[in-house]
């Protein structure tokens, strides 16, 4: 909070300073001595016999803030603004193609090669915290991803799976599947200073939990949260995933509770575009299946769900494949009486059931 960029003091600081040297002036002008003010004020007596100084000189005019003390910025709003857009554009765009990280020592030679103008790497980072930048830790996405099929897939495919659940009354449902061992995902934990904790693992191919997820939402309703398990035990030639029946039965059982149509959204995978699972979804009058772009997670809630329990399931002990299930259903269980935070996920995904025209008509 006392020094900003440029070593001088933050717009609030300089304010508070002044008002200070300002109530000093008063004092000045009504023949207090620079001790007692000094006393008075709580600051030091050099600066108080400075203050006095400069205002015998130049009356309280002279103890007025004159502005951010330090070195200006060597670089002008208009090139402040085109280094932004240049960082954003990546270090692919620049060069840099061997991978995809800004540091300030980059940032520094970007800056010498567009505007010819040397900086340091302290420099640097400086400038990029007054851009507003900051280190982090950055998102993951597939090469493969179209953008252009996922924007059109939100804007034309979800108004239609929004007519389709507008016309039968039912439920939009979210499904994805996703598999948990006894090799759990790291999470941060305290310990001494330069010794590094070591959690004990499953180092043997001992099994594995599917698991498949659905998320049901109507609008007026409680969101709902249904999953079904199948425990996949070690040995060769037997699967190890979820098929085209387990999925059905979850659709199924999400059908009776709610006793609505559905109208399902799901990704691509091969036992769900499979010839079996389209006769099966045939078989069902009252559900209604759309298929999500290819490579687009973040599109489907389930995903956060998953993202979710596999936290709360970090650094795990080692344990039995049945005593997994058995706290990988506790977490669901919780989630399940929890709407507000599949809300929260659903909120994610930048998927909205109403449109902000249904909206305004709602709310008047």
């Amino acid at each position: 909070m006392r020094y900003a960029d440029g070593g001088g003091l933050t717009p609030a600081g300089r304010q508070r300073r002044e008002s200070v040297r300002l109530q000093a002036a008063e004092l000045f002008e009504q023949k207090v001595e620079p001790s007692k003010v000094a006393r008075h004020l709580r600051v030091s007596l050099k600066s108080a016999y400075q203050w006095h100084q400069l205002w015998r000189d130049g009356g309280a005019a002279a103890l007025v803030s004159r502005g951010p003390s330090g070195s200006r910025c060597r670089l002008s709003p208009y090139c402040l603004e085109k280094l932004a857009r240049f960082l954003e554009e990546g270090p692919a765009a620049h060069g840099w193609v061997e991978d995809q990280v800004w540091t300030a020592s980059r940032v520094a030679t970007l800056i010498g090669r567009k505007f010819h103008i040397s900086y340091s790497v302290s420099g640097a980072t400086r400038l990029m915290h007054r851009l507003g930048f900051s280190p982090q830790v950055p998102a993951r996405r597939v090469a493969e991803r179209d953008e252009q099929a996922v924007a059109v897939w939100k804007e034309a495919t979800w108004r239609e799976v929004k007519g389709a659940r507008a016309a039968c009354g039912g439920y939009v449902c979210f499904e994805d599947e996703a598999g948990f061992t006894r090799r759990p995902p790291r999470g941060r934990t305290w310990g001494r200073r330069g010794i590094t904790p070591v959690v004990t693992v499953s180092g043997r191919r001992s099994g594995r939990l599917s698991v498949a997820g659905l998320i049901a939402m109507r609008p007026g309703s409680r969101t709902r949260l249904c999953h079904r398990l199948r425990n996949h035990p070690a040995g060769k030639g037997k699967r190890r995933s979820m098929d085209e029946r387990d999925f059905i039965a979850l659709v199924d059982g999400v059908h009776q509770l709610v006793r609505a149509p559905i109208v399902l959204v799901w990704d691509r995978l091969n036992t769900h575009v499979s010839r079996r699972m389209r006769d099966l979804v045939a078989e069902r009058e009252w559900l209604t299946v759309f298929l999500l772009p290819a490579c687009s997670p973040d599109l489907n809630p389930v995903e956060w769900v998953w993202a979710h329990v596999k936290h709360s399931l970090a650094n795990l002990a080692v344990m039995a494949l049945d005593r997994l299930e058995v706290l990988v259903r506790n977490r669901l269980k919780r989630l399940q009486y929890r709407p507000h935070i599949l809300d929260g996920f659903i909120a994610g995904t930048g998927l909205t059931l109403h449109d902000p025209d249904e909206l305004k008509s709602v709310i008047a």
